[in-house]
């Protein structure tokens, strides 16, 4: 969950008419944006729910206003939907004592050892050994490890069942992080890339994007071959996709 600030940023000074009308519009959180473009442009950022509006240099403000209270219902639709996603995180809240792992919420127990090592008993705990548990600097990059070790070793797992289902073979797979996708396919090299946060999602996800990466050697675009092509392969995967988009990637 996340709060709208009650602020309007411009990226120039807004004349008196414009501030006058944003402040009554119930538009909160919000910034304008004079670009050397021909068209107005809208989107709303889903870690803070920020409405991002880019405009023509030369636009009047009449204009920006017009548009604004046009998509105010819009807009106002689109942050509750982001209200009910699930904001993923690349590092430990200092108040947390939980991490996502395929889906679950995994419970932090933190132990003072000389040998270090991270264990994953049945009550979906995680037990993390380290020198100091209160280096928070050293628990990060001890979990970060273990978790790409956890989605590389399911990628293993997972890839040849996919590829024998879809006929396809991908040369050489890589784990990343990426900012706005949850894989990529580069189609002359068959080589797939694979976001790391996927290791904090339900299983079926990881299948998910396997697959899409993978039929994208089949097929470049997402164009209705595409879409037969996956239907044919996985028949859940608009409802998996669907999941998918509960939960938003860090920035």
């Amino acid at each position: 969950m996340f709060r709208f600030n009650r602020r309007t940023t411009t990226q120039n000074n807004p004349s008196e008419q414009l501030q006058t009308v944003l402040a009554g519009s119930a538009i909160e959180n919000l910034y304008i944006e004079r670009k050397a473009i021909k068209h107005l442009y809208l989107r709303i950022d889903p870690g803070n729910g920020q409405v991002r509006v880019s405009a023509p240099k030369r636009m009047k403000e009449t204009e920006i206003v017009r548009f604004l209270q046009q998509k105010r219902d819009w807009i106002a639709r689109k942050r509750q939907q982001l209200q009910h996603k699930v904001q993923l995180s690349r590092t430990l809240p200092d108040s947390s004592d939980r991490i996502l792992l395929w889906g679950q919420p995994c419970q932090l127990l933190l132990q003072a050892s000389s040998q270090s090592g991270i264990t994953l008993n049945g009550k979906q705990e995680l037990c993390v050994q380290l020198e100091d548990p209160a280096n928070r600097t050293s628990l990060q990059q001890q979990i970060d490890r273990w978790l790409r070790s956890q989605l590389s070793e399911r990628i293993e797992q997972r890839l040849p069942v996919w590829e024998r289902i879809s006929g396809t073979r991908a040369h050489e797979w890589r784990i990343r992080s990426m900012k706005t996708r949850w894989g990529s396919c580069n189609t002359r090299a068959a080589r797939i890339w694979i976001n790391q946060e996927l290791v904090k999602l339900p299983p079926e996800c990881l299948d998910y994007i396997l697959l899409h990466e993978l039929v994208h050697l089949l097929e470049a675009s997402h164009n209705a071959r595409f879409h037969h092509l996956m239907s044919r392969f996985m028949p859940e995967w608009p409802e998996i996709d669907r999941q998918l988009n509960q939960y938003i990637l860090p920035r």
